[in-house]
């Protein structure tokens, strides 16, 4: 069996801290080894979950945009730039279709339909002085959640870098991404 990825970069922290820091004299050079050692072992824990972590993200941007879609629909009166934002993620749902398996998709191709789907909801959002008030309301309604989700999951992400100082509060990133064994949203029935 050959070695997992986290073997590899823990050993290779592990020869940072060991064997190259002990044997540099120059303080600038100590402190970049270590920032290297601290960054390999931060990808040591989050490695397995990057697919994961992107899978998801893809799931709750379809979920949001549906339900943007769903919002603006109750809206007959849609000015010109908000139809042609709906046109185009329902273009891009014909492309990534929340109905489908996206977990059989290359990463790569997650990624880059995540990036898609943030670049429409941030378009519905500099269109919201051009919505109704009542739609406008609703929007709001279901950004807040969203956002706070967000938050969430990436200050747990990036909770290993020690830079947060409320980071012991967190929640772990696998706790946030998984439930009994399932990524969140994805236990079949």
């Amino acid at each position: 069996m050959s070695p997992e990825i986290e073997q590899f970069l823990s050993g290779m922290k592990k020869t940072i801290e060991e064997v190259v820091m002990p044997n540099l004299t120059d303080r600038f050079a100590q402190e970049q080894a270590g920032i290297v050692a601290a960054t390999l072992g931060f990808l040591s824990t989050i490695q397995d979950k990057v697919f994961h972590y992107e899978l998801f993200e893809n799931q709750e941007y379809k979920r949001i945009l549906q339900d943007v879609l769903t919002t603006l629909d109750a809206d007959a009166e849609k000015n010109d730039a908000i139809c042609v934002v709906v046109e185009n993620v329902n273009k891009h749902f014909l492309h990534d279709n929340p109905a489908e398996q996206t977990a059989f998709r290359p990463y790569p191709f997650i990624r880059g339909s995540n990036e898609n789907m943030k670049e429409f909801l941030c378009e519905f959002i500099q269109l919201q002085p051009d919505m109704p008030t009542q739609v406008r309301k609703d929007f709001e309604a279901l950004l807040k959640p969203f956002f706070k989700s967000i938050e969430t999951r990436e200050r747990s992400w990036v909770k290993g870098l020690g830079f947060d100082p409320e980071a012991e509060q967190q929640a772990d990133i696998g706790d946030l991404l998984y439930e009994n064994e399932y990524l969140r949203g994805t236990k079949p029935q």
